[in-house]
């Protein structure tokens, strides 16, 4: 599926993928939030969604986390992706 914030130059069908456990959500003050697979900072939903980038790359600390992002270096661009499938009722 294409996302209109998504970069041109990103091929999205060669990124790496993983899938989340129930315990992989994190909630705070700010809401809910992810670790980021490259730099373990938090990353927001709404950032991974809006800019695709964790709050370490932003510069944004987490309301309620103990994790400095300051001076984190991290290259990840995010993206979440929801699938499913549907059962015909009988």
């Amino acid at each position: 599926m294409a996302n209109a914030n998504a970069p041109d130059d990103v091929d999205w069908e060669e990124a790496a993928r993983m899938e989340l456990e129930p315990d992989a959500i994190h909630e705070s003050d700010s809401g809910y939030y992810f670790d980021c697979p490259e730099c373990g900072s938090p990353a927001t939903v709404e950032n991974i969604i809006e800019e695709r980038r964790c709050n370490g790359y932003l510069n944004e600390q987490v309301e309620g986390i103990d994790f400095d992002v300051e001076n984190v270096t991290c290259t990840a661009l995010l993206q979440l992706e929801l699938a499913y499938t549907s059962d015909s009722e009988t």
